[in-house]
């Protein structure tokens, strides 16, 4: 435990450490540390200790400071969740005065810098879940996977997020990296060949779908209407028993080792071009093939290059 944490100084905490260690010396020159600490209670004076000063049992010294920080943080939890309620009331009334009474569960928004807003909004008052499909869109082959899509902060509240990515981004150098990033952070991550169009279900209570999937420019439509979204969740957990997973996303070694499987190399010639042993390169198929399901080594050449993976 750093015991700044609990209200010491850097000095504080050097001074107290060697009096713990060795209660008779005070450290020179600490006097007004010395002082500070008597006064947060780790220090009690005592005229008969050649230092002047008695070192308490740490487990109840310190036990009260940590109660102390316990205390402040349940205060300011219960002061984070008043705040909510009430972002949550003003956003409410919010949304109602720009909604049209017709359009009740279902709301359009035609800017794009207003469907990030929104999207922003949502994230913040997700607790549960988030389940997400995401397509290769054109722009998705120039460049990696856009982590502003999925706000991790939301990871941080044990919210389980799901998301269903195209397996052509497996292809893509910058994209596998990202990938392993999201993964790291807890995302549970399957790949589709090619999955169908993109949208977002937060808390099993909201939607966003993209009013023209081949234009995020035209906007999104939030959906909150109960049979539309029983509809959207199933499609989902459909789309995601069907989806594949991999222990590890690939990395540029494993598609250089599927590209001369597909090319039907030996073992010898494929490990001097990788530049690995034998005994490692066989080892890499043999997880490859696991990872393809695949009960050949051309089989698991003709289902990488069937998923785009090379």
């Amino acid at each position: 435990m750093a015991l700044r944490d609990v209200g010491f100084t850097p000095v504080q905490e050097e001074v107290y450490r060697a009096l713990v260690g060795n209660p008779d010396v005070v450290p020179p020159g600490s006097d007004q540390a010395v002082r500070e600490l008597i006064a947060l209670g780790v220090l009690r004076r005592d005229p008969s200790s050649p230092s002047g000063v008695r070192v308490p049992n740490p487990s109840v010294a310190l036990g009260e400071l940590v109660e102390r920080v316990e205390d402040e943080l349940v205060r300011r939890q219960r002061l984070v969740g008043d705040i909510r309620c009430e972002i949550a009331a003003l956003t409410a009334e919010h949304t109602r005065r720009r909604t049209a009474p017709d359009s009740i569960g279902v709301e359009w928004l035609t800017d794009s810098g207003e469907v990030l807003e929104r999207l922003d909004e949502l994230s913040f008052f997700t607790r549960t879940s988030v389940f997400a499909v995401q397509p290769l869109s054109p722009a998705d082959r120039r460049r990696a996977v856009d982590p502003a899509q999925l706000d991790l902060r939301i990871m941080r509240r044990g919210v389980d997020m799901r998301v269903i990515y195209d397996g052509r981004l497996l292809a893509n150098d910058g994209a596998v990296a990202q990938l392993n990033r999201l993964a790291m952070a807890g995302v549970e991550i399957r790949f589709a060949p090619e999955p169908p169009d993109r949208m977002i279900i937060m808390d099993e209570s909201v939607a966003v779908l993209p009013v023209d999937p081949a234009d995020s420019r035209a906007g999104a439509v939030v959906v909150r209407q109960a049979g539309l979204l029983r509809g959207l969740v199933r499609l989902f957990h459909h789309l995601w028993a069907a989806a594949e997973t991999t222990e590890d996303v690939l990395d540029d070694e494993d598609r250089r080792v599927l590209k001369l499987l597909a090319d039907g190399k030996t073992d010898e010639t494929a490990a001097r071009e990788i530049g690995m042993s034998v005994r490692h390169l066989r080892r890499r198929i043999a997880r490859l093939m696991d990872v393809l399901k695949a009960t050949s080594r051309f089989q698991a050449g003709a289902a990488a290059t069937r998923k785009g993976w090379i």
